[in-house]
C-alpha cells in the first residue's frame, strides 16, 4: 500500500516506491537522493515544511512536493 510521504509520522521508517510528478521533479528528487527504493526517516511533519533524512543526508521538502512522493513503511 502506497501513501504520500506528507501522511507519514515521524521517526517512521518508509521506502519510496515512486514518483507522481513531471519530469523536472522527478529529476531535482533525483539528484537529491530521493529515487525509487531509498530509505527515508522523517524527522519533522508538524506545520509547513518536512524534514526528512535520505542516507547521512536532511532534506527539507514542501508539502506540495511531498504529496507526490509515494511511499510504503518498512
Amino acid at each position: 500500500m502506497c501513501i504520500p510521504l506528507n501522511a507519514i509520522g515521524i521517526g517512521k521508517l518508509v521506502q519510496v516506491n515512486n514518483i507522481e510528478g513531471g519530469e523536472i521533479l522527478c529529476k531535482k528528487l533525483l539528484e537529491m537522493g530521493m529515487n525509487t527504493g531509498a530509505i527515508i526517516k522523517m524527522v519533522k511533519n508538524d506545520t509547513g515544511a518536512l524534514i526528512v533524512k535520505v542516507g547521512e543526508s536532511r532534506l527539507v521538502l514542501g508539502r506540495g512536493m511531498a504529496q507526490k512522493v509515494r511511499v510504503r513503511e518498512i
